[in-house]
């Protein structure tokens, strides 16, 4: 990560913290330290166990696609670099006077070529996946901020409902005292 970017990155934690701290009371905070974290530990604290589960599982699959398609991308950059300093070596031989087999020089620039687009797909899967990682932490933040604690009240459900009398259709609407 280049340096302007590490200060950006760093500016934007501190201020989703700073808001957090001001914008929730003190029991809240916890949540958001849990959820930045781990995606769902702070829902999971707040009794949404569903939710919790949901994000903390989007986050183990996106941070593992990451990590394997970092690998493959180093492999496949390492393949692609091997390939070309073979390739540039057929060239200074070239340059020096030596015969070269046009065979080797062909399979070295495939193989180059080879490593350079398997590369690139990797780089665009590793994208994809540090995509869905940022996104799953900024949802799971957002969503932390806006939801409540679960309470453990029942929520009665909607007593208004629609009866059919002889005459028609009636919206009824149930008050308890």
């Amino acid at each position: 990560m280049k340096r302007g970017k590490t200060k950006r990155a760093m500016a934007a934690v501190l201020t989703v913290f700073f808001v957090t701290s001001i914008a929730s009371p003190a029991a809240a905070v916890d949540s958001v330290l849990l959820s930045a974290l781990l995606p769902g530990l702070g829902q999971v604290q707040d009794g949404h166990y569903g939710r919790g589960t949901a994000f903390a599982a989007a986050a183990i699959i996106s941070a593992t696609g990451l990590f394997a398609t970092q690998i493959n991308y180093a492999r496949s950059a390492e393949r692609y670099n091997n390939s070309k300093r073979d390739y540039l070596y057929y060239q200074t031989a070239i340059d020096n006077g030596q015969v070269v087999k046009i065979d080797g020089v062909n399979s070295t620039y495939t193989a180059m070529e080879t490593g350079w687009n398997d590369a690139e797909d990797d780089k665009k899967w590793r994208n994809i996946f540090l995509g869905a990682l940022i996104g799953v932490y900024a949802i799971n933040l957002v969503d932390i901020l806006v939801s409540g604690t679960d309470t453990g009240e029942n929520v009665e459900p909607n007593q208004t409902s629609l009866e059919w009398h002889g005459d028609g259709l009636r919206l009824v609407r149930t008050i308890h005292f």
